[in-house]
Order: structure tokens, then C-alpha cells, then sequence
């Protein structure tokens, strides 16, 4: 026996996913707004006030002839989670490695004695703001496990943002009453914004 699904069905189904799909990725949303808003205008209680605490630990791992690899390396067996930077890292005169690591909402300066077989780390952080400014376009943080699910919402998120303008003028057009107006906003608003888009990249 074949199903078939109904005009009104499929509405349904539409309307649904525009729904709980827009509960969903609303938090996300709002993440990106707001950053966005934060990146053009800087709100000033949005600064950072950086905490700063120095540590040691002993540690021991293989000696690696390639200075990022030694930082992933030491940056695993310490626990830490963040992206080795190539501009900060370095070995002194004595062998001594200097490194620094970063991940949203912390810096770690570490200096590594490997003769001496322990690491000095100095940490800071900066607060709140920061992190949710980094969630704006984050990818998977090397040593966080949790934080590779981000891009995939992120994917997600942006399929529904299309698939909820779609679907929003399909609903809308289904609908009778004030048609013609919304045909006329909808053109309106498109032409201009396409305009707006078009000067910017011809222009800059």
C-alpha cells in the first residue's frame, strides 16, 4: 500500500522543523549576535580583566626534534587543551623551550627545562567575555573532546538559518490575507539589501 503525504502534512512537518529547530539553535544565535556586535563596537563591559597565576609540574616526555610537536606533546601530558603558537615558540641557547598556548578565554606562557625535567607555566585568563566572543566561529579545541561537537552545531545552525528563510516565505505565502503587501516588502527588502551588498564589494 503507498502513503502519500498531504499538502497539509508536509505544512505541518515544515512548520515544526521551523519551530524546535529555531528553539534549538536560538542560544547559538544570540552568541552570534551579540559577538558580532561586540567585534564592530567593543562594548567596554565586555573587556577583559585578566587573572594571572604561575605554576610547575614535573614532566618528562621523549625529546622531538620539531618544537610544536614537543608543545603538543607537553600540552597533552599536562592536561591542557589549546593551539601551540608558531610565533611564540622557540628554544634559548641552553635548549630551554618557550612556548605558548592558547584556547578561548586562556594564554599559557610555558617554559619547558628539559634537562631539569619539569615545566613552568605562567597562565591568564580572561574572563567570561572572551569565551563567548570566541564561540562566534570556533573550531574543535585540540585536547577537548566536548568542544569538536561546536563546529558540527555551528553547521547545523547555519542549515536551519537557510532552510528557515525558505521555509518561513513558503508558510507566509500559504497563507491569504495581506499577500500582495508581503510580496511587495519582501521584493523591496531583498532589491535593497542585494543593492547594499553589490556596492559594498564593488566599492569596498
Amino acid at each position: 500500500m503507498k502513503t502519500t503525504i498531504s499538502g497539509g502534512q508536509m505544512r505541518n512537518w515544515m512548520h515544526r522543523i521551523h519551530l524546535y529547530g529555531g528553539l534549538l539553535c536560538f542560544p547559538y544565535l544570540i552568541i552570534f549576535g551579540f559577538s558580532s556586535l561586540n567585534f564592530n563596537h567593543s562594548f567596554a563591559f565586555t573587556r577583559p580583566e585578566t587573572v594571572e597565576t604561575s605554576w610547575e609540574a614535573a614532566v618528562r616526555i621523549p625529546e622531538l626534534d620539531d618544537d610544536i610537536k614537543q608543545a603538543e606533546a607537553l600540552r597533552d601530558s599536562l592536561g591542557l587543551m589549546g593551539w601551540p603558537l608558531p610565533w611564540e615558540t622557540g628554544r634559548d641557547s641552553l635548549g630551554v623551550l618557550h612556548f605558548g598556548l592558547s584556547r578561548p578565554g586562556k594564554h599559557y606562557a610555558v617554559t619547558y627545562y628539559p634537562k631539569r625535567g619539569f615545566v613552568r607555566v605562567h597562565e591568564q585568563r580572561f574572563g567570561f567575555w572572551r569565551v563567548f566572543n570566541n564561540l562566534h566561529a570556533m573550531e574543535k579545541i585540540p585536547g577537548s573532546r566536548f568542544s569538536a561537537v561546536w563546529p558540527w552545531f555551528t553547521e547545523f545552525c547555519t542549515v536551519w538559518v537557510v532552510f528557515a528563510g525558505i521555509s518561513g516565505i513558503a508558510l507566509w505565502g500559504q497563507g491569504k490575507r495581506e499577500k500582495l503587501s508581503g510580496m511587495a516588502v519582501l521584493a523591496v527588502v531583498s532589491g535593497l539589501s542585494l543593492i547594499f551588498m553589490l556596492f559594498v564589494w564593488l566599492r569596498g
